[in-house]
């Protein structure tokens, strides 16, 4: 009778705490890389829309060629299920190079879904049943300075995601 007793009472504080028993450590997946494709060295813009990876006119010359393998960044988050996670997309701002981009990204997750254009503060997301919250990153690039001809510039948009669950 008591290891039955016991055995009920293992297993009783098992499932009250099988929260904290199955997290899980969030991680962050960079399931593709954002990319303008080759660009026209001169002074303008091109706006990359995040969900589709298109590209369109934004303001002055346009600057991208299409369809030159340009495509939108896509990263996942895992944290554990039904728990508010902070996102936080930073834009590139111009360090001298010409170079301008202002983030616009959408987000998603089983539960809930919001975007983000140019904002420099953390927007919340429940993370839903699942757990996984998908980010489409596209956004505005600028160019401010004319390169000479034959010059390649690259642009990066590297640890500009910020996240963590609440």
């Amino acid at each position: 009778m008591f290891k039955r007793a016991t055995v009920i009472l293992f297993l009783s504080i098992g499932v009250l705490h099988q929260g904290s028993a199955f997290a899980i450590t969030p991680t962050f997946h960079v399931n593709q890389e954002m990319d303008f494709g080759t660009l026209i060295l001169s002074t303008g813009s091109c706006l990359m829309i995040a969900t589709t990876g298109a590209l369109t006119a934004f303001q002055g010359n346009f600057l991208c060629t299409l369809p030159d393998g340009s495509h939108n960044g896509n990263y996942t988050i895992i944290a554990n299920p039904n728990k508010t996670v902070q996102v936080r997309i930073l834009p590139s701002l111009d360090h001298g190079d010409g170079i301008v981009f202002n983030v616009r990204a959408f987000m998603s997750s089983d539960s809930e879904s919001k975007g983000i254009v140019n904002k420099t503060d953390f927007v919340e997301i429940d993370s839903g049943a699942s757990g996984i919250i998908n980010i489409d990153v596209g956004g505005e690039l600028f160019i401010n300075s004319v390169f000479p001809a034959g010059q390649t510039k690259t642009f990066t948009f590297d640890g500009g995601i910020e996240w963590d669950e609440l």
